[in-house]
């Protein structure tokens, strides 16, 4: 019978990493101190990319996300496998899970084997997209919608936002207030969303978004778990910034003013 002991290890890219014929991980959680993409790769596999700003190494209280849970597709480094951090020079990956040992003779228990066949194609990671709002002393306009991300999944993807959604809106001349500025989802051209402004105001708003949720912004996650968004191959989903404010927001003189939004999904390839 397997015994389970605790896992929460940093490991470094640039260092190879090796299990030893009776314990195998299963990574349950990932974080990183990389600004950039940095991932896990195992056995050869590339599993999914991750950033700080979505998975940092700690809870703090400039960014309330923590490590990213990877809910169900954890990451199996089986006995006798390598692993290394991919990524930035010298980036930090923490790895929160189980360790397992195993007796003489013994294999992984189910279901980490098939799990192991499976995480270079199904895996959680992430989308960006960034738009231009308005030239350096320039003005968008009142009820402007602007595209900030497209995403088409090819026949064989499917990518399901179904965690965390980020927005960040930079080099405006006076930051907006609450029901200026929101987030608005589109799945092939259909809104997922209100219609009109009858009922109220287009979209998500900007500051239920937080990037990063912090003591000084606001605490709570904007995600979408428990009401997924399923991209299916050859579909598109678009994700707007849309200004609701009822006049023209100005950039900086300085500077464009930008919409970046960031979010958290589910990737599958098929086959």
């Amino acid at each position: 019978m397997v015994d389970y002991y605790k896992l929460d290890k940093i490991f470094v890219q640039g260092v190879t990493y090796t299990l030893p014929a009776d314990r195998f991980y299963v990574i349950e959680a990932i974080g990183t101190d990389a600004a950039t993409n940095a991932y896990l790769k195992i056995d050869g596999v590339d599993t999914g990319k991750v950033i700080a700003d979505l998975a940092p190494l700690h809870k703090r209280t400039t960014n309330l996300l923590g490590p990213l849970s990877l809910k169900g597709l954890e990451y199996v480094v089986p006995p006798n496998k390598v692993f290394t951090v991919e990524g930035p020079a010298g980036a930090k990956m923490r790895c929160k899970g189980l360790i397992g040992r195993l007796a003489p003779g013994e294999g992984m228990p189910s279901p980490w084997p098939s799990r192991f066949a499976e995480q270079g194609k199904h895996y959680r990671t992430y989308i960006y997209g960034v738009a231009t709002l308005a030239a350096a002393g320039g003005s968008w306009p009142a009820g402007a919608v602007t595209e900030v991300l497209s995403l088409t999944p090819k026949t064989i993807e499917e990518y399901t936002l179904n965690s965390v959604v980020m927005a960040l809106l930079e080099n405006a001349a006076a930051a907006p207030v609450e029901g200026d500025v929101a987030i608005r989802f589109n799945l092939d051209g259909v809104p997922l969303d209100i219609l009109t402004t009858g009922p109220g105001k287009l979209g998500v708003d900007y500051y239920s978004m937080p990037k990063p949720p912090a003591e000084t912004t606001e605490m709570e996650p904007f995600t979408l778990e428990d009401r997924p968004i399923r991209v299916q191959g050859d579909h598109t989903l678009r994700i707007d910034a849309v200004n609701t404010k009822g006049a023209a927001i100005a950039a900086s003189s300085t500077a464009a003013m930008t919409m970046k939004v960031w979010a958290v999904v589910e990737y599958a390839m098929k086959g």
